[in-house]
């Protein structure tokens, strides 16, 4: 068959699915009636398997593009998700926010990446301008850190709750603003890169590198990494505006949404446990070392957990539980 004889046969029906797409995507479809919904899916097989055949026979033809954008619009509308129930939260920190995590893996580290990137500036600054180390830390706090003293928190649940408050603020920032190409989460990891950067040159220009790790790592281990897995989230929702391969933008926008607003929202509330432990750990009078131990600790509990909860054993087919497929959390994870 050729092409022209292939598009001129299937076209009616690719027209009347757009159009069901186009009442769908106006809050109609509940409406429909069940021979109607029936039609739907129908349209919905015919295109998916002339969808295969083009990818057979045309593989560079734009009418495969344009039935991959089709059938992608048109699958989310009548396959629709299970709703979020209470009960599953406990089952979507144990293995779904890990599983999405692993996914968005490429994010993450550019996120990281600029993090550190800003890092290295900072430290590069104050290196090269000494005279800024006055400007950026206190002498007052380096008088404190001579005498072996330790910040102090005069109202640790007010100041915790506002901990909390703005680090959430900062990491939804990063999420929401991805849209805007993404520049917005870039420039939010390269700035709190370079303001760590900068304080811990100024730091170790006088000498007190052990004292203020103390006061950082404890809660930092988390918080940056929730402020990273934000960033990665922004950043995804930037890709997907600048590169949204076969599909509308829009489409593509609204995947990549699904997937990282999951792994925003669970990672902002890890962050009740930084804001927490930074209002009554870090500025405690705990010794240096059980400090930093704390923070070791941390870190080896946050990513044996993110690296490898939810994964799984491969499972002869004869012995799949049933439920396998309902529990195999969000999509990029593969079994091991």
């Amino acid at each position: 068959m050729s092409l022209d004889t292939f598009i001129a046969t299937r076209q009616p029906e690719w027209s009347e699915l757009e159009a069901a797409i186009n009442q769908a995507r106006r809050g109609r479809l509940r409406s429909t009636s069940a021979t109607q919904l029936e039609r739907f899916g129908m349209l919905l097989r015919h295109a998916s398997s002339d969808l295969a055949i083009a990818r057979r026979d045309y593989p560079d033809a734009q009418v495969t593009e344009y039935l991959n954008s089709l059938c992608s619009r048109a699958n989310p509308l009548l396959y629709r998700g299970s709703p979020m129930r209470i009960s599953a939260v406990p089952e979507f920190f144990a293995t779904g926010l890990p599983r999405a995590f692993r996914a968005a893996w490429p994010y993450i580290l550019a996120s990281c990446a600029l993090l550190l990137l800003g890092f290295i500036g900072g430290w590069l600054a104050v290196v090269l301008r000494p005279d800024l180390r006055d400007s950026l830390v206190p002498h007052s706090l380096f008088d404190e850190l001579a005498r072996g003293g330790h910040p102090t928190v005069p109202d640790a649940p007010f100041a915790a709750a506002f901990i909390i408050q703005n680090n959430i603020r900062v990491a939804l920032i990063c999420f929401g603003f991805g849209v805007l190409w993404g520049i917005v989460p870039a420039l939010v990891m390269l700035s709190n890169g370079w303001m760590l950067g900068t304080i811990a040159a100024a730091v170790h220009e006088g000498g007190y590198d052990v004292r203020f790790w103390a006061l950082i790592v404890p809660h930092g281990v988390i918080e940056l990494s929730i402020i990273v897995i934000a960033g990665g989230t922004g950043l995804m929702l930037g890709d997907a505006v600048l590169r949204p391969g076969l599909q509308r933008r829009g489409d593509a926008l609204g995947a990549a949404a699904r997937s990282a607003v999951a792994l925003a929202v669970g990672a902002a509330m890890l962050l009740v446990i930084a804001g927490t432990m930074e209002a009554y750990v870090s500025p405690s009078g705990l010794p240096d070392a059980a400090k930093l131990a704390v923070g070791g600790t941390a870190a080896v509990l946050l990513y044996s957990w993110l690296l490898l909860a939810g994964r799984r054993r491969t499972v002869a087919p004869e012995h799949e539980p049933r439920s396998w497929t309902a529990l195999s959390g969000l999509p990029g994870e593969v079994p091991t």
